[in-house]
């Protein structure tokens, strides 16, 4: 009988050492440490375990490390999840960097923790003896960092066999003179280190590199909804019909006009109106707007009572029109993004009342009135794409509450993690936005907080997805970044959710992108911002109770199964 218990109690051990299991998961880091004046490459090991939790995030250094690779860790887990689809609330995630120097702060892990993430996830088969430096960023692009050589030199001292790094990361700083001595990465590493180096633009290729998986290998079929289209093609009718109502409004008071006074962006109205991109084409005139209304009353100087009457004229209007915005029902997202447009642009007529009160010299008010009205004007143009259809969602005030509370979260945790690496004083402009978003929370208007947190956010993702880019590199860049606004957009629309905020700026950056690719870089991330506002809100489903037993405990019952049938079968041998 002593045999019999002593076989059951070794069978209930041996199951639980399985239970157990190795959920830890690793790769290789590569950093580089002081050395006196210069920097030597260092070898580092992440480890990840996931537990059942809710998606919290756990680091432990060892031994301590800046309190930026405690952000970008959260960071990168994060990008992980969303670029991925992840089912990331599930578990809780468990970090630990292990070195035996001290290992400079930075996001330059930010590549490998998002692809062990996804690893972990979807427990992938990997290889170990692979490893990246870089950053990650929205969209899970990959940013460059500095020190490359001498990590390559310390991976090929660990034995690793392979090293992926970001496009251009072997070209030179800006402010080096001598580009004669730039350095060609990938064959230094073949040459003088027998190490394969491989660049990418984005986390996709990365994780191909680490497990032969292609994850995101669906094609991206980007179609331009049919009522969009139609809405913004009458938009930028009625916007550019405008401009030569002012152009005509001129003329008629004897006032000289010069065609170059808005030649170049009526130009490029036409030129993308032409491409069928209406949403340029709109803001072209947009802006010729402004600058003929500015022109006018300059030549005009109408009094500071002719102003005054003008300006309280303007405040009545936006009044009434945030009001009659205010009763609108929200039921889809492409009204929510209409109100959020819509909020945004009334915000900005307040700021030009605002400025006129606070405005002594009349000559400087002339544009700000001009900016107001032309501001005013593409409100109510706005307005139109409430007729949108689209699926429906539960759009009540809390849920926008909540939503706004979120956006402001993640706009404040960005704006601090790029505060680190620019420092404060570069900030200014995005911590006013966020200041700003904390004023429409406590005033209720929790659209306006939504997309102003939201422009925060990605104002700060693009300083991140700057960093350390270069003019030889920055299309590829902008292309790849763009390729992740194409699969978001993509996949909302199958889902019959528009987003017409997102595919605006997508269409406006693939404008810019040629002349000015720095300012295309940030009107993508704002339309990465933009085109999934559906996972804050969830449709609402019927709720069905489920028991989720722990692996754990599956296997704890199949050992006492199993040891139960041991012990019945030697008692009845006996």
């Amino acid at each position: 009988m002593k045999k019999v218990v002593f076989v059951f109690v070794l069978l209930l051990f041996s199951l639980s050492v399985v239970a157990q299991g190795d959920d830890a998961f690793h790769l290789k880091l590569l950093a580089v440490q002081e050395n006196g004046d210069n920097f030597v490459g260092s070898d580092a090991d992440l480890y990840l375990e996931l537990k059942e939790g809710h998606g919290r995030v756990f680091l432990e250094t060892k031994p301590a490390t800046k309190i930026d690779t405690q952000i970008s860790t959260r960071y990168a887990k994060e990008i992980a999840c969303n670029h991925f689809k992840l089912n990331c609330d599930q578990y809780d995630f468990i970090y630990t960097i292990k070195s035996n120097s001290n290992i400079i702060g930075g996001p330059s892990a930010g590549a490998a923790i998002s692809a062990l993430t996804t690893i972990a996830v979807l427990d992938l088969k990997y290889d170990e003896s692979i490893t990246i430096t870089g950053t990650i960023n929205s969209g899970g692009t990959v940013g460059p960092v500095g020190g490359v050589k001498e990590k390559l030199e310390a991976a090929s001292k660990a034995g690793l066999k392979k090293v992926i790094i970001a496009k251009g990361s072997g070209l030179p700083y800006p402010g080096i003179e001598n580009l004669s001595t730039r350095l060609d990465l990938v064959e230094y590493g073949k040459e003088n280190l027998s190490l394969e180096v491989i660049e990418v633009l984005d986390i996709d290729e990365v994780v191909f590199e680490l497990t032969g998986k292609q994850l995101n290998h669906k094609e991206v079929i980007l179609t331009e909804d049919v009522q969009y289209t139609k809405i913004m093609q009458n938009l930028q009718t009625v916007l550019c019909e405008r401009n030569e109502k002012i152009v005509n409004e001129i003329k008629q008071q004897n006032i000289e006009f010069n065609n170059s006074l808005n030649q170049d962006k009526i130009e490029s109205s036409q030129n993308a109106s032409g491409k069928g991109d209406y949403y340029s084409a709109a803001s072209f005139c947009f802006g010729s707007n402004i600058d003929l209304r500015s022109y006018y009353y300059e030549q005009k100087e109408p009094t500071i009572n002719a102003v005054q009457k003008l300006f309280s004229e303007l405040d009545a209007k936006n009044v009434a029109l945030e009001k009659k915005l205010d009763e609108m029902e929200i039921t889809t997202i492409s009204d929510l993004q209409t109100k959020m447009v819509v909020k945004d642009r009334i915000g900005d007529v307040k700021r030009q009342i605002e400025e006129f009160n606070n405005t002594k010299d009349l000559s400087k008010t002339y544009k700000v009135l001009a900016y107001g009205e032309e501001r005013f004007f593409s409100a109510v143009s706005w307005m139109e794409f409430f007729e949108m259809e689209g699926k429906e969602f539960m759009l009540d005030k809390d849920r926008i509450k909540n939503s706004c509370v979120q956006k402001i979260s993640e706009a404040e945790e960005r704006h601090q993690y790029t505060s680190l690496f620019v420092g404060e004083e570069f900030m200014k402009g995005i911590n006013e936005k966020v200041l700003d978003a904390r004023k429409a929370q406590e005033n209720e208007e929790y659209e306006l907080c939504m997309i102003t947190s939201s422009q925060a956010k990605a104002d700060s993702n693009a300083i991140l997805s700057s960093l350390g880019l270069h003019n030889e590199t920055i299309d590829e860049f902008i292309t790849a970044k763009k390729k992740s606004v194409e699969r978001i957009i993509s996949q909302n629309s199958e889902e019959k959710v528009f987003p017409i905020l997102g595919y605006s700026y997508y269409k406006y950056a693939s404008t810019l992108q040629e002349a000015q690719p720095y300012n295309a870089l940030v009107y993508l991330e704002y339309a990465l911002e933009m085109s999934d506002l559906g996972i804050y809100f969830p449709e609402e489903k019927s709720y069905v109770s489920s028991f989720k037993i722990k692996d754990e405990w599956i296997y704890l019952m199949i050992g006492i199964a199993i040891g139960i049938g041991i012990t019945v079968y030697f008692l009845r041998r006996r």
